[in-house]
């Protein structure tokens, strides 16, 4: 009866390893990735609403600018910027990631 005892023990003692070393980094990495998908989604949101309040500040803050033929204009500015930030962040993510 040891042996069958000792095969007991050992199987049990080798599933409880696997499961430390396998199951239990997988629960924290899904944890860190859910936080990750919040401070994306939120990081999103907030570039979208600075970029609608950039595009509000310039026109309406600028006075008789951009009214008229050029009411255009706000538009333009407001999308060369929010496309230097995006290159500025693709840049950057791909540094880190090479």
């Amino acid at each position: 009866m040891s042996q069958r005892d000792d095969l007991k023990s050992a199987v049990s003692m080798s599933l409880s390893y696997v499961k430390q070393e396998t199951i239990d980094p997988v629960k924290r990495l899904g944890g860190l990735l859910l936080w990750g998908v919040v401070a994306s989604v939120l990081t999103a949101f907030g570039f979208v609403l600075v970029a609608l309040g950039l595009l509000r500040l310039l026109q309406d803050e600028t006075g008789s600018a951009f009214h008229g033929h050029l009411n255009w204009l706000p538009y333009l500015i407001t999308l060369v910027v929010v496309g230097i930030v995006l290159a500025v962040t693709f840049k950057r993510i791909g540094k880190r990631g090479g």
